[in-house]
């Protein structure tokens, strides 16, 4: 006799019997499967859309840019190039700092600007392709003449048209024909800041314009190249230093690779990071879907105990009795595969979306990631299987008489309950009654705990990540600001003495009401004393920053210098620990620093730094200095020395910026349009909207998280939907007594809703431990390789934890009371009718 047909019939009858509660598992088996294959399809979609991109446009293995203001003769950097072994392609370059007044829907930009200059000839540049976007390409005719592309993330975030005017530093009025993408800037990084399209615009035109617009005609400063295959990138990067030098010992030269280029590490050094909290949130996901449905193939197991064993007496193998709860599981999976589906290209959808908005690249593969969904689902279908076949080998090893016994449908009054009995708890029986319940079958609550508990560590930990960062930047923003958000930054075309013309023609315009001169240098901080002072001279001050910048290793770490005064009026940092002392020699920097070289307030470091040397020429020194305080800004690359100890490093009266506060009823584009063609200044630049790009990204991104958190409660809500109708079936009985006796139905009722608000109390304790736990891997294992330079301030905000508690035991204290219809329709004495 084939049996199969009938089997299936009996697991359909189950699947009817029980569809509620299938449909719930099997919409959490769901969620976790949807959410992992979403998420890690984004990953796969970045890494491709990545190398896609970098293919097209050919990106640069190898850089060689010129020191200080050096140029070289056009075709010079190429020669040298080509008589090197192992070189491929070759280009050079001419870039330059400028200034850029455009008019955007918005209103006026004014804002710091960086000309690019490439070989347009013969359809190029080859090597560092710019791709227009929107507009048109820069015509052969137009060589020479002031047309340039505008950078796309510029252009996207200013909402700037496709086509337009805009005026250049020195009162030059430019033709921009479209907006264009190339891979040093696919994503825009300035000074560690991402997202600096807010502050920056890149302009793109043919060298031959570029020449023009600098007043260096034939000249370059920039080389880049690609390699052969199998050459060895780093003896080709040593032999191009070496020749550039040989050939030209008068300028300074910087090499640089892909691996070192800002965006190249932005786009593809947190991929891995970013995986890794994915694989953490799905693993957390399908472990609270493997604990609901075991607690669920339990109590249904549990429920079937008299047929098992009937089936047992009539002589019927295990592996038989197995298959009818075997196939309960097989239709959860079922269910969740194509739920989950569903759950998938939603949220692979959704991620394409931020992907697209987020990411400007010439190619964006977004397509739906069928191995990775096939993966996930096979994980999917063995979670509610596994499930059940634990309860279900238990089941079939007990004896036929002991499941056959009657009573089978309520609980025996084990567990913990005869402890609890002892305990005098206020109230009559059926007051106690909700706490009895949970204690008489310890493994039930204790699976339903760890079901919840390991949804809601997901939702308090995504919570306190992005308040964390939240938090940071805010800090950040506020530290630079001080009390004067209207603060500027007027950054000068080279160092200057601080009695000189320039500064005095800045520090005395009418637009500022206080001002200030700083000085920013690019230096290192080590613990432990690194080179002595060099014998080698550098032209200016660019070229010996390049230097220190290209002799960090070990222990030491990046940082900016600035030299400001301590006591100013204008601005001063804030101390966070230890105290600005304008009379003791040392140096203020970040907490992150501080931690990253194991120092602390008092101790000595070595900072390698510019200092002035004879004839107006600059040297890398060392010097010793001990730690003053730690400032209050999260990033560890800032660093600050009072300008009475500037003579202690050699730097004493040299300014290459000025800090300054607008005059009254002056608007900041009134200052950068009357600062704009003053000689000497290369850009101005409102604190405050180093903040507006980041702003704007978390607003971006808070839908996103609201999305997740309502996911994560409405799959806490189903888990507990689930349990309070499992519970109503296995205590039919002792509810239709209940009602026998006369208890109402709200009062039975109330018992359920305070077992669940017991259990969601609980259940949120220990989710918000280990919420925690996850938040703390996150911030001090993943972030900091993820973001090396950003130190994170753990942070929850209060009023946003209150009401995500309060929301978390709320939704599972309510979920009884979707069960009232099941208990006001019960047939009271077909449930208290026991058939033996």
């Amino acid at each position: 006799m084939d049996v199969m047909p009938l089997r299936l019939r009996w697991a359909m009858r189950d699947l009817r019997a029980r569809w509620l509660q299938v449909a719930g598992i099997a919409f959490m088996i769901a969620i976790g499967t949807g959410l992992a294959s979403g998420l890690t399809s984004s990953t796969q979609w970045r890494v491709a859309s990545n190398e896609a991109s970098f293919e097209l446009t050919n990106m640069y293995e190898l850089r060689a840019r010129l020191g200080g203001d050096s140029r070289l003769p056009r075709g010079s950097l190429v020669q040298i190039a080509s008589g090197i072994v192992g070189v491929k392609d070759a280009e050079e370059r001419l870039i330059f700092e400028s200034q850029i007044d455009i008019n955007t829907p918005d209103g006026a930009v004014v804002l710091p600007s960086r000309v690019i200059g490439v070989d347009m000839s013969e359809g190029g540049p080859h090597v560092n392709g710019v791709v227009t976007a929107v507009g048109r390409d820069i015509e052969p005719s137009e060589f020479g003449t002031p047309v340039v592309l505008l950078e796309r993330n510029f252009g996207i975030f200013y909402d700037a048209p496709d086509q337009g005017e805009l005026r250049l530093g020195g009162g030059t009025t430019a033709l921009y024909v479209g907006q264009a993408m190339s891979p040093e800037y696919f994503v825009v990084v300035e000074d560690g800041n991402l997202l600096a399209q807010a502050n920056l615009a890149v302009l793109f035109t043919s060298l031959e314009t570029a020449q023009e617009l600098s007043d260096s005609r034939g000249m370059v400063n920039d080389l880049i190249l690609t390699i052969e295959p199998g050459a060895d990138l780093r003896r080709v990067e040593e032999s191009l230093a070496t020749e550039i030098s040989r050939h030209h010992p008068e300028v300074g030269v910087n090499t640089s690779t892909r691996a070192d280029d800002a965006a190249y590490v932005a786009l593809t050094g947190d991929v891995e990071g970013d995986q890794a909290v994915y694989n953490v949130i799905s693993l957390v996901l399908f472990g609270g879907a493997a604990f609901a449905a075991l607690n669920f193939a339990a109590r249904i197991v549990e429920t079937q105990r008299r047929e098992i064993g009937t089936s047992m007496a009539l002589g019927l193998s295990p592996m038989s009795i197995a298959i009818r709860p075997i196939l309960l599981g097989v239709q959860i999976a079922v269910l969740g595969v194509v739920f989950g589906l569903i759950m998938g290209w939603v949220v692979s959808r959704m991620m394409a979306g931020v992907i697209e908005d987020f990411f400007v690249l010439p190619v964006l593969s977004t397509p739906f990631e069928t191995d990775v969904f096939i993966i996930v689902a096979a994980i999917g279908v063995l979670v509610p299987l596994v499930a059940v076949l634990w309860p279900v080998y238990r089941a079939v090893r007990v004896q036929p008489v002991e499941a056959i016994r009657t009573g089978h449908l309520a609980s025996r009054g084990g567990g913990l309950a005869p402890l609890i009995g002892r305990i005098p708890l206020p109230g009559e029986s059926v007051v106690r009654m909700p706490f009895r319940n949970m204690v008489r079958a310890p493994r039930r609550t204790i699976l339903t705990l760890l079901a919840l508990s390991t949804v809601l560590a997901i939702l308090f930990a995504i919570v306190g990540l992005r308040d964390s960062f939240i938090t940071t930047l805010r800090s950040g923003s506020e530290e630079l600001l001080g009390d004067n958000n209207d603060r500027i930054i007027v950054q000068l075309d080279t160092a200057h003495t601080t009695d000189s013309e320039v500064v005095s023609n800045v520090m005395t315009n009418s637009t500022l009401r206080s001002s200030e001169a700083v000085l920013h240098v690019a230096a290192s901080i080590h613990s432990t004393r690194g080179i002595e002072n060099e014998v080698r001279r550098f032209n200016n001050l660019a070229s010996a920053e390049d230097a220190i910048l290209r002799s960090i290793d070990g222990d030491a770490i990046p940082v900016r210098i600035e030299i400001i005064d301590f006591e100013s009026d204008v601005w001063s940092p804030t101390a966070t620990e230890g105290k600005l002392e304008v009379g003791i020699p040392g140096i203020v920097i970040a907490r992150k620093a501080a931690s990253d070289i194991g120092v602390n307030i008092g101790d000595e470091l070595v900072l390698s730094h510019p200092s002035t040397a004879d004839a107006g020429t600059f040297a890398v020194s060392s010097t010793a200095l001990s730690v003053l305080a730690i400032h209050g800004h999260p990033l560890r690359s800032i660093a600050y020395i009072d300008v009475r100890q500037a003579d202690l490093i050699g730097l004493a009266d040299i300014t290459n910026a000025v800090t300054a506060i607008p005059a009254d009823s002056v608007t900041l584009i009134n200052v950068k349009r009357e600062l704009f063609d003053v000689p000497g200044v290369a850009t101005v630049q409102g604190l405050s909207e180093s903040f507006k790009a980041i702003a704007d990204l978390f607003e971006q991104f808070a839908a996103v998280f609201l999305v997740i958190e309502i996911v994560i409660l409405g799959l806490a809500l189903l888990i507990a939907i689930n349990t309070a109708n499992i519970n109503v079936e296995e205590r039919a009985r002792d509810h239709a007594t209940m009602f026998a006796y006369g208890v109402s139905v709200r009062k039975v009722l109330s018992n359920l809703v305070i077992e669940g608000l017991v259990v969601g109390i609980f259940s949120t304790l220990i989710g918000i431990t280990l919420g925690f736990v996850l938040l703390l891997w996150i911030i001090h294992s993943l972030v900091p390789d993820t973001y090396p330079e950003l130190g994170i301030a753990l942070t929850v905000d209060p009023t946003q934890f209150v009401l995500l508690l309060i929301a978390a035991i709320s939704v599972i204290a309510i979920a009884p009371i979707l069960s009232v219809r099941k208990l006001q329709r019960m047939d009271i004495p077909s449930t208290l009718r026991v058939m033996e």
